[in-house]
């Protein structure tokens, strides 16, 4: 499945992608005083290597159109927290293009509303949920090395992008359960256009000291999967810097290594004690 020329060349920013307040922030961590910014969460360095790359692609081109927007949601919070939000935002410097408070049930389509490119977060629930309904999203991963804020790591699922749809529909065969299926399908299909866009962004940088990385992460699947995935991403415009074929190993001593910011493998890195399909 190619993409085309016209595609690739039309193919403009700002990149939006949304996340959540709890992912930003702390709230287990509660502040001395009302006037104390929110404690650092999951998602600091994310937003710090997001700027990372924002601030490089703007010093190359001071007319780059095709960059990242973060929008930051808040659902069901108080008066109070939602100015805590936004000082700590001011506090620490983030560049947070719009925020948004909303009930719990609106959050699909305030994502839909801003035409969002990626949703991240810690809740599967959440991501799931925009998954089946067409949005882009993945897993935030638990980034516990505060100091990664140079270089954005973006991890997508050799197995996801690789599979056909019934080497999809075999996995049931393997332990995964029709949910689970039907989620690698949905994010299957939602990661094309996500990819292009960091393909062509990738494009921006040199091989050398560039502030995004992006890696294929086969966990379960042959070196044909793997391989398949490649080629794929690479008719998408994206060559990635990074492969990882697993094979059935445990593949948390890699993410341990990789420390990657987004992990877009719908659960297949926690399906472990499975066999691996050919």
């Amino acid at each position: 499945m190619a993409v085309s020329h016209l595609f690739l060349q039309n193919c403009t920013g700002p990149l939006m992608i949304a996340l959540q307040y709890n992912d930003l922030f702390d709230l287990s961590i509660s502040t001395s005083t009302n006037t104390d910014a929110l404690p650092k969460g999951r998602a600091f360095t994310f937003i710090k290597a997001v700027q990372t790359v924002n601030e490089r692609l703007v010093d190359q081109n001071k007319t780059e159109s095709l960059l990242f927007e973060v929008i930051l949601i808040a659902k069901e919070c108080s008066e109070e927290i939602k100015m805590k939000i936004v000082e700590s935002v001011k506090h620490y410097g983030l560049e947070i293009g719009k925020f948004y408070f909303c009930k719990k049930e609106e959050l699909i389509n305030t994502l839909q509303s801003n035409k969002v490119k990626l949703f991240i977060s810690t809740d599967r629930d959440d991501v799931y949920k925009a998954l089946h309904t067409g949005i882009p999203a993945a897993l935030l991963y638990d980034q516990v090395d505060h100091h990664v804020l140079n270089q954005l790591k973006v991890i997508f699922s050799g197995e996801v992008i690789g599979f056909s749809e019934d080497s999809l529909d075999s996995l049931s065969d393997f332990g995964f359960g029709e949910t689970q299926i039907e989620t690698f399908k949905a994010a299957k299909i939602c990661i094309k256009e996500f990819a292009v866009l960091i393909g062509q962004m990738r494009r921006r940088f040199g091989h050398e000291n560039s502030p995004l990385c992006t890696c294929v992460l086969t966990t379960w699947g042959s070196r044909n999967i793997c391989a398949t995935a490649i080629k794929t991403l690479r008719e998408w415009g994206l060559d990635v810097d990074e492969v990882y074929c697993l094979a059935g190993a445990p593949c948390s001593p890699i993410l341990a290594v990789v420390k990657p910011h987004i992990l877009w493998d719908s659960g297949l890195h926690n399906m472990r004690d499975s066999s691996a399909p050919s």
